[in-house]
Order: structure tokens, then sequence, then C-alpha cells
């Protein structure tokens, strides 16, 4: 099955495109061309568009035909079934997707398609049961519709997420759901690239990738990039049963998923960082490595497994399978080289290569083979298992590609190609299927006698065997299967049993020297001489063929033609050229007969008298030393003598005569001394060195310290390479541990027992190599190196330290508190170090340790707008935070309990509105502002003053005023003194002169009004000024009510907005505590100054009136054009301003 999700192929297709060649290919060798597969098809089919491309996606097989699915942009014809492209995205890509059966005889069955005309669909993955139900999975956008009744399944999505969709046999839709992925980031999606079934629940298995927040149909993930999941679903109802997610740092995304029998999951994808569930991890170093991870049925990763590249180099996972055994098959291709873990290592050909892995249940990864070559890209697309446990491979081929001896060449651009691997990992054959163009594969399936079917696209003409097919006018679907056995190879010689002369010889060169149909390592007799090979025939393969052997043509019946054959026709041990009878009936010299005792040598030469080297070794017997035995020394003391070891030297005095040797030191002449140093290898303790021959304490290391590599403890066996060789090595990084003659200055280990760390350069216990690839800011310049699981650290390895909090190891830390200097807020102070809110109060002290604030008196560290030292509301209790003078009103009536402050109040600990005569807050029964405790009449509002306490108030337009207000009265006379009546005369007389004076009184004043005739009229309410005269006061008006307040006005509310003005800010009396030795806040980096803001202008009364808006609040700007914006609180109708 085909696990490549759209995203993933897109950008592996942009990163390989470079380096797929298409249509250049070298020749094979003629002895090579016999391993080449082309058998007639089973079925070849077509299927397409008249109108456009077509490519196809997934094939599976079920008992009821085969179904395949892909993707299209075109309207598809099935043998006469018409489907119709509706998409709204084919513009852009292929946004419709088809389902479609046929039956194993090419008819076709039924064909479908989801309603995508507001949206799209691209299948990525396709399973189906043994009831023939099919599942689908892959991408969904917009609204899709499965279905053309009332009650088809629809799916909207506003994302790319995945979707999972299933059909019956008869391609009726039955259900369909999606994902849901946030849409506040454009990397945000998901897609389901993997289904299959969990044998102990029934239930469907779903795998695939998601970044950001997504809702798996009910269960809820989050991701901040790319991570892999594993839901398990119902297959009834599509219901989500569960969802796992796992990965890391980096970019990790599915691929495929098999069930084991346990009900063990098992997901391949790729990981470019590191790969990390329930604390099982990989960490690629390379673009992409390939991860295996088992989940359990629970959803818990039980273990993962990386196939790994360099830097520089990749490789991705196409498909996976499992075997009856429970054995995982892993398809796809690499760049470069590839580790699949127990020393199953892979080296592409020149430009990557397809592989599968077979990885045993436990783990363990049984075998690896590749497939390519050196002039372009071949992947493994699709792996299936037959029955016997061989596994058919399909895929793409471009020129000649090599699958161990056997080879497929590709018929001018991109081919398909199906093979076939043995259980054990060997290449069975390989065939391929294309046209003179590019050809497309898409998946592989295999039925239930192990017929396999390949799908994929294809333009222009494919001709295979007696079958052709022709696309109509773009790339067409393609559907093609073959029988195994046409292609089986039994004696696995790279040559097809129909095509072997000995189907069950291995003889790859197919050579028939008789040319009787039978190959000469299963005949009997090669030569058809009538002599068997391996019964008296000593020349079967001689170069004469088809002959009989008889006196006359093999006159010793060895078997070998007398003419051309045979050297020694009458077999007596010399040669014809050199025996002057060649046959033993008519010997040269009847007068002797050579033997051992006159021919030592058996050349026929008398030793006597005709040889000068008797014993026929090439030495003159007058320089030979051994003239009767026939020898090759001819180094040390003795020439011509047996030298059994042909080492030069004599066994006379060869120390090892059966070991051929060089050795001169040490006693022993002539014995093995591999490295030419003159020490026999039995007396070397480094036979491999010419420079060293002596290791006294046996450690590997010599003792010449002249010599390569000089032990430096000669006496003391050790491991040591870096600093010095030979010494103790604890750890076994390099680097010795320190002596008395070497210390760590001069370069011994620093840790001893540490094998991933050796150096501190600034001594303070923390090692300078550093283990994270993340540390991107590390200088260049400092010590150490990069060692990936570098234990303890030093962040700041040329500074010495002992800081430890939060793995920063080795940082200066003033204050031995275990916090860096440079994270600590407060160096000096060893019981605190964090500050959150950068306000100078460490968090152990500070009452809002996430808010910067200067509160000192109720709560500390917390905002304190007014700067007086008691925190605002929420957090503290200053009741008046914007003013500084006022921080408490105990009795809530107004006025701070400050006396010293502003408007202060003069009863703090009773409640009163009183406002005027410098008396605030006190008790003020009539409302008048006046407080009781200084109103002259407490109950009444229109009077509260009595100069004269004579009971009558001063003030004139109040109840019952004082005509008098500065001399006691009585209430007859309205306030003023009492009238004593002596008699009616004496009233008479008196009102008579009272008379008499206003009348003198009015025309002086009018005289003196004519005399100052134009100035202004008199205001004859304030009384009349005669000159010379007492100033009277004004008439009161008896009508004049006392001005009642208004019962409805609300207390001016304080902008809380409004910012103080800071040149009156006034310091309050309690200073905030300082931490000890605390750094100056001004020096910490960050801190930057605050500049005075303006003060905002006051806010409008609740009389103020504003417009209603559509977000059915009351809103105003106040001042007008200010830019200040209130909106009006619905229960309190004071103003609350929002902008």
């Amino acid at each position: 099955m085909g696990k490549r999700g759209f995203i993933s192929v897109m950008i592996v297709a942009i990163f390989l495109s470079s380096i797929f060649a298409v249509s250049d290919y070298s020749e094979l060798s003629d002895a090579k061309k016999v391993l080449f597969a082309d058998s007639e098809p089973e079925l070849l089919i077509s299927a397409g568009s008249a109108t456009g491309h077509v490519n196809g996606s997934e094939i599976e097989w079920t008992p009821q035909g085969i179904v395949v699915a892909g993707d299209t942009r075109n309207d598809l014809d099935f043998g006469g079934i018409q489907l119709q492209a509706t998409s709204g995205y084919n513009q852009f890509l292929d946004a419709d997707s088809y389902v479609a059966m046929i039956d194993e005889q090419g008819n076709w069955q039924w064909a479908v398609m989801p309603s995508a005309t507001q949206g799209l669909t691209l299948i990525n993955d396709m399973t189906t049961d043994l009831s023939g139900d099919i599942y689908i999975g892959g991408t969904v956008f917009g609204q899709v519709v499965f279905g053309s009744s009332p009650n088809s399944p629809v799916l909207q999505s506003q994302n790319f997420d995945g979707f999972v969709a299933k059909l019956d046999a008869s391609g009726q839709w039955l259900w369909a759901t999606s994902f849901s992925t946030a849409t506040n980031n454009d990397s945000n999606n998901s897609v389901v690239t993997g289904i299959d079934f969990d044998p102990i629940s029934g239930n469907l298995i779903v795998v695939g990738t998601h970044q950001g927040p997504t809702d798996f149909a009910g269960i809820n993930h989050t991701s901040s990039d790319n991570e892999m999941f594993m839901g398990s679903f119902n297959t009834n109802s599509g219901a989500t049963n569960s969802v796992s997610t796992a990965g890391g740092i980096g970019d990790d995304r599915s691929s495929g998923v098999v069930v084991d029998s346990f009900g063990n999951i098992w997901q391949t994808g790729t990981t470019s960082g590191t790969f990390s569930g329930n604390g099982k991890t990989h960490q690629a170093l390379s673009q992409a490595d390939t991860i295996l991870v088992k989940w359990s049925l629970g959803g818990v990763v039980q273990s993962v497994k990386g196939f790994v590249s360099a830097a520089g180099e990749i490789n991705l996972p196409e498909d996976i399978t499992i075997n009856s055994n429970d054995d995982i098959i892993v398809g796809g291709v690499f760049l470069g080289s590839m580790d699949a873990g127990n020393q199953n290592t892979l080296t592409d050909k020149g430009n990557g290569d397809a592989y599968v892995v077979k990885v045993a249940n436990n783990g363990q990864t049984d075998w690896a083979v590749s497939a390519g070559s050196s002039a372009s890209t071949e992947r493994a697309y699709a792996v299936e298992v037959t029955s016997n446990g061989d596994i058919m491979v399909g895929g793409l081929i471009s020129g000649s590609a090599d699958f161990g001896v056997h080879y497929a060449t590709s018929n001018g651009g991109l081919d398909l190609y199906m093979a076939k691997l043995t259980a054990n990992g060997d290449w069975d054959w390989v065939e391929n299927l294309g046209s003179t163009t590019d050809d497309l594969f898409a998946d592989l399936t295999v039925n239930d006698t192990d017929i396999p079917y390949a799908f994929g696209s294809f333009q222009s003409t494919i001709n295979k065997g007696t079958q052709s097919v022709t696309s109509s006018a773009g790339l067409d679907l393609v559907i093609w299967s073959l029988d195994p056995i046409n292609n089986a190879d039994s004696d696995k010689d790279g040559v097809i049993d129909i095509n072997d002369n000995c189907p069950n010889t291995n003889n790859p060169l197919q050579i028939d020297s008789d040319l009787d149909g039978a190959g000469d390592e299963c005949d009997n007799d090669d030569d058809n001489d009538g002599i068997t090979d391996n019964s008296g025939d000593n020349c079967p393969r001689g170069g004469a063929w088809n002959w009989t052997s008889d006196s006359t043509t093999d006159f010793d019946n060895d078997g070998c033609r007398d003419s051309t054959e045979d050297t020694d026709d009458d077999n007596d041990g010399v040669e014809d050229e050199d025996d002057g009878c060649l046959s033993s009936y008519t010997p040269p010299r009847n007068w002797w007969t050579s033997d051992s005792s006159n021919d030592l040598d058996g050349d026929g030469c008398r030793d006597a008298d005709e040889d000068s080297d008797d014993d026929g070794d090439g030495f003159n017997d007058a320089e030979d030393d051994c003239n009767k035995v026939s020898g090759t020394s001819d180094l040390g003391s003795y020439t011509g003598c047996v030298d059994s070891d042909s080492d030069g030297y004599a066994d006379l005095e060869d120390s090892c005569p059966q070991e051929a040797g060089n050795s001169t030191l040490g006693g022993l002449l002539a014995c093995p001394d591999s490295d030419g140093d003159g020490w026999a290898n039995s007396i070397d303790d480094l036979p491999s060195d010419a420079t060293q021959w002596s290791d006294v304490d046996g450690d590997g290391y010599g003792d010449n310290p002249n010599g390569n590599t000089p032990d430096d403890c000669i006496s003391t066996p050790g491991t040591s390479v870096l600093d010095r060789y030979g010494c103790p090595d604890i750890d076994n990084d390099g680097y010795s541990v320190a002596d008395d003659d070497w210390t760590i200055e001069d370069g011994a280990d620093a840790f001893p027992t540490d094998n991933t760390q050796w150096s501190d350069w600034d001594e303070d216990g923390f090692g300078d190599n550093y283990g994270n690839l993340s540390w991107v800011d590390r200088s260049e310049n400092w010590p150490g190196e990069y060692y990936q699981y570098a234990r303890d650290q030093d962040a700041c390895p040329t500074l010495a330290g002992s800081s430890w909090q939060e793995d920063i190891l080795g940082c200066p830390d003033s204050d031995s508190d275990g916090w860096a200097d440079f994270m600590d807020a407060f160096p000096g102070d060893p019981d605190e170090y964090l500050d959150s809110d950068k306000d100078g109060i460490a968090d152990g002290n500070d009452d809002c340790p996430l808010v910067n604030g200067n509160s000192t008196i109720d709560v500390v560290g917390c905002p304190d707008y007014d700067g007086d030292g008691w925190g605002d509301p929420e957090t503290g209790t200053d009741w008046k935070p914007i003013d500084p003078t006022q921080w408490a009103d105990s009795d809530t009536d107004g006025y701070g309990d400050n006396p010293a402050g502003t408007s202060p109040d003069s009863c703090p600990d009773e409640t009163g509105f009183s406002f005027k005569g410098d008396v605030l807050g006190c008790i003020d029964t009539d409302n008048d502002g006046w407080a009781d405790i200084i109103d002259a009449f407490p109950e009444e509002s229109s009077q509260w003053n009595d100069t004269d306490e004579d009971g009558f108030g001063d003030n004139p337009a109040g109840k019952n005023a004082d005509e008098c207000p500065e001399i006691a009265g009585v209430a007859k006379e309205n306030g003023c003194e009492a009238i004593v009546e002596e008699s009616s005369g004496s009233i008479l007389k008196y009102g008579g002169i009272s008379v008499g004076v206003i009348l003198v009184l009015i025309v002086l004043a009018l005289v003196i009004s004519k005399v100052r005739g134009k100035e202004e009229d008199k205001d004859w309410d304030a009384g009349i000024n005669l000159a010379g005269a007492v100033s009277q006061p004004a008439m009161p008006n008896m009508n004049a009510q006392p001005a009642m307040p208004n019962m409805y006005a609300q207390p001016a509310m304080p902008n809380m907005n409004a910012q103080p003005d800071y040149s009156q800010y006034q310091q309050p009396s309690v200073q905030p505590v300082v931490q000890a030795a605390s750094p100056d806040p001004a020096m910490l980096p960050g801190n930057q100054a605050v500049m005075p803001q303006p003060a905002a202008p006051a806010g409008p009364t609740m009389y103020e009136v504003g417009s209603i808006r559509s977000d059915g609040n009351e809103w105003l700007e106040y001042p007008a054009t200010s830019g200040a914006w209130y909106t009006r609180d619905p229960t309190t109708r004071q103003w609350v301003r929002r902008i």
C-alpha cells in the first residue's frame, strides 16, 4: 500500500527531482543480459480521461474484485462508467477523488466520486476487509458530500484536515468523518497517511500528521510543529475511540501503519530532528531519517527504531507491511548511506536507491537490501507479503537498475517495476512495464493466489508480451498483473527457470559446451565423448566436443583427445614435446632406463655423465649444498637445500621450517615477522608495527620511545591515546588519569570517571564538552567540543562557577544558591533568585510576584499608582490609588483618614458627609453641608449659624432668619431686641419722631441722588448706604427657598486611567525593602526608563449622553475629539473608559 501524504510527497519530490535521471542509462555486458525477466501479463488494462492527466494512488484486492483509488482534475471513464470532476480547486491541483472496482477478468464493476464542488479531497491510503468494505483516508478541505442521498455524509473543513470514509463492496458511501484544526496559522493542518485493522478489537487504526490545535472528532491535541498521531475508530460509525500523539524537536511526519496479531501498532514516519514518545527517542543527523514507532493498543509508545543516515543524506519510508510471523517489512528510498540496525548497512550506487528492510517483532533488524543504479534514483513505493512469506516490491526505475544479480532496463523514461524478494532477503526476479515516455507508479497488491497487481499512470503506448494499451489524452490509469511462476528462479542464478538450461543448478553463465540443451553444470558428459565427467574424463571441457573416445583417438583412454587435448598421449609422465618416445612400446634408449637410481630428477638425463643438476632444483651441483636433494633455499648459510616453507632459508637452520618467515633477531631465524622489524611474531609483542616489538605491560603500546605510539606508562597498562599513550584511562575516553609525572595541567583527564568529559578550562569541576546542538550562540573559541551525550556540561566554560540550577552548570554564582548570576535577580542574596516582575523585590517577598509594583506597607511589590506605599485595589488596600496623600477611609464616607492629606476626614470613625466650614466627613443631619458639631441648627438645612446665639439663624434667606444677627433678640422682634411700651402717647411720640427721621432721610437721599444724577441705579437689595451713616444689611427675600441638594448626583469618580504628575510625586515615608547585595536595576539587561505620561482628562459625569452602537453598548467620546472613549456601566450608570 502507498502511505504517502501529498504534502510530504511534494517536499520529497522537489528534493529528489534534481537527482532523478529520466533517460540516461548504460549498457550491460552480454553475460548479464540473461538476468532480465519479461513475461506475458496476466492482466493489462487502462482507464482514464479524454481531456487530461489522471493519477493513481491506491490499489487493494478484495474477494469481490480489485479496488483502485486516486485523484484527478478531469472527467473519468471506467469502461463506460462516467465520473465528472466538479471541484473548484482543480485549476490548482487534482482536487476530485475517485474509487472504482474491476474484476480479475478486467471488467469494471462500479466507480464513485465524492461531490467536492465546494471543496477538495486527496486520498493517501486505502484498505479493505474480508467482507469487501472499503476504507479510504487522506485530506479534505471545504465542503464535500459523500453520496447523493439526502442522508449522505457531509464533511466541512476550514483547513486542510485529515478524513476517513467507508464504502461497501458495491461502492455505496456508509460514513465519513474528519478532523478540525484551528486556522490561526497557515501551517496548521492535519492529514491521514495510513489505515489498518486491529485484529483484537476490530477497530480501524488511523495514523497521520498534525500541527496546531486539532479536534480529532471529539478528542483534542495541540502541537506547535508537525507531530505524528495514532487513533482508533469504530468501523461501524467512524466514531473516535482514542487518539495519541508523539513527536519532538523538529519536523515529524507520519507515513504508514500495520497492526500485528497481538494488537501492537507499528507506524512508520520521518523525523528531521529529535522524535520522542514515552521516553523513547531517535535523533536524526541526516535531513530526514525513517522511524518505526511501536504503540501499544492503549496508545503508549513502546519503542522507537530509526534508520540512520549521515549529515547531508536522507532516507524516507514509502510503505509498510507485515507477515504471518508479525515481522515488519518497510520499503522506501535513501540517498547516500543508511544503517538499518544490527549491522545492516546500505550504500547507494550514486543517486539514491530503493531499500527494503525486515524488522523482527522484537525490534531487531533481520536484513536490509537495496536496488538501484549509478545513473538515476530508484524507489520502493510498495511492499506486500505473499502467503509463503515472500515479499512483492513495486516502484519506479529509470534506465538500468540492479536488483542483486537481476536487472531491469526502462523503455525510455520512468517505468513501473515489480520485483520479488525471498523471505531471507534475496532478490528473486524483477520485471518492468512502461512506454517510451515517463510513467508513474502508485501502488501494489497481491490476491489470494499470490498474483501481484501494480497500479499507476502512463502515457503514449505500452507494449507487453502480446498485449498493449494506449492513453487517450495525457496520463491514463493502468493495472498490470503477472504470474510470478513465469519469473521463478529456483537456483537463484539470475536466470528465470523457463530460460534456464539448468533450472535447479546455479549456472548464471548458462554454458552448454556440447550444445545439447543441458548446461554444463548439470550435464554428466559435457563434451559428449562417451566418458562421464566424473568417471575417468580428464578433459570434460578441454575444447573438443561431440567425439567418441577409442584407441585411435584416445590412446590412453583418459578422455582427452590425442590430437587436440592430450599433451601426454602415452601417459608416461613426460610431456609429448619432451618425450622422445610417445608410446611405451618404443623406448628411445634401449641401453638404459630412467629411474630414481640413475635419473634422480626423472628428466631423462643420466646423473653420472649428462646431468649437471642431478636433483633438478635449478642449482648446479657444484654450488648446491644439497645436490642430491632438490631444494630451493637461497638465503642464509645453505643453498639448494630443502626449504619446506619456501622462505629462502633451508630447513637445516630455519627456526620455523614449516612457516615462511623473515625474522633475524631475538634468536629466531626465518620465522614469520609480519611487520619486518626482525623480531618473529611469536616474540614480537606488536607484530604489526615495525617500530615496536616490546610491550611489557601488554596494553598494546610499545616500549620503544622512538617508535609509533610509544607507551608513556611502560609498567602500567592503559588505554589512553589522546594526551599520551598507554596510561590508565578509567573512563575510556582517550585521556589518561593524572599522576605525579603528568598532571591535569599537562593534559591529563580532569574527569577520570566520566567518559564524556576530560577538560575543565576554568577548573570549576564542570566539563567543557557540550551535548546540545541547539546551543547555537556558543563561542567557537571556547574550550571543549560537541559530544552527543556529554554530562555536566559547563555553561560558562571560561568562567569558574558553581551554579547548578536549571541544568546551568559551572557559571559564576556569587551567593552560592545554585543560580547563575546571569539568571539570578539577586546574585548577592542566597535566599532569593527570582524577580519575575522586575520590580526589585524577590518573588519570595513579593505579594504580586508577576506584576511590577512599588507598594511597601499593606502589601509588598504590588502596583502603587500614587506612590504612597499602599497597594492599589485588587491586590492592595489603597482606598484612593491616585492620591498619594490618602489611602484609607475607615468610615467609607468619601474622606480620607490621613489628617495631613487631601480633604482629610474630621470624623474618621463616623460616617458623615459634611463639607463646609473646614469640617469634612462628619455627621450632617440636615444635609446642609455643615457638620452637626458646628451647625447651630443641625436639624434645619436653611440655617447653620447663630452669631448672637438668640436662636435665630444668621442666613437671611433661611427659616426664622435673625433680623438682628449680631444682637440677641426675641422671637417677637425676629431676633431683635424687645421694645418697651410706656404708653400710647409715647408710642405716637416715638412713632412720630421715627416717621420724621425717616422723612428727613428720604429727602436727604433724594437730594444726594439728584446730585449724582448720572450714577448707576442702586442695588436696593444690598441696602441703602447714607453718607456717614452705618451700613444696613440687605433685606432678606422671605419667599426664597434654601438650595436643595441634588439627591441624584453621584460623587465624581476618579479617573483610574489618569497618570499622576510625576513632578508632584511625594516619596512615601516608608521605603520598599531592598534585598541585600542586589544589583542596580538600571544595570540589568532590558531595563528601560519609564517616561511619565500626561494626565488623562477627568472622566464624564453620569449625566453625559452618548450613542448606542451595534454592540449594544452606549459609547461616548469625552472630551469631544480627544480620542478617549467610554462605555456606560449598565448597573452603576457610570462611564468606564475603554479606549
